[in-house]
């Protein structure tokens, strides 16, 4: 369950709209080219790939994960509240992240949807 949620929380961030996010990102110490987010997957070399956010273990260097995996169409990286990346994988570079004991979970991207907040929803956002 905390690993949906995380996922949702991400694509609900990523969904705010790409100006605001990329210049909180910067200022938070967050990587990102929104060149790479509009890049159809696998493009570079015509191999299959489906986008993926993987989460490390706190304290997890990412850019050594991907190094040592062999990520190199990556999306995102996350620094600072969590450890992690999104990049568009091939099946064996999933595999590989799931054999590694500093990677928490490797989940496949997609979009998130909320349930519509009505009149009757009591409490303050």
């Amino acid at each position: 369950m905390p690993r949906t949620v995380l996922t949702a929380v991400l694509l609900c961030v990523a969904a705010v709209g790409a100006a605001p996010v990329a210049q909180a990102q910067a200022q938070a110490g967050v990587s990102v080219a929104l060149s790479q987010l509009q890049r159809p997957a696998g493009a570079e070399d015509g191999r299959a790939t489906e986008p993926y956010v993987v989460t490390l273990a706190p304290g997890a260097d990412p850019e050594r994960v991907m190094r040592e995996t062999g990520v190199t169409r990556v999306r995102f990286v996350y620094r600072d509240t969590v450890r992690g990346f999104a990049a568009d994988l091939e099946p064996e570079q999933v595999a590989a992240l799931w054999a590694r004991p500093d990677v928490v979970a490797v989940e496949r991207d997609g979009e998130a949807v909320g349930a519509p907040v009505g009149p009757s929803v009591t409490g303050r956002w």
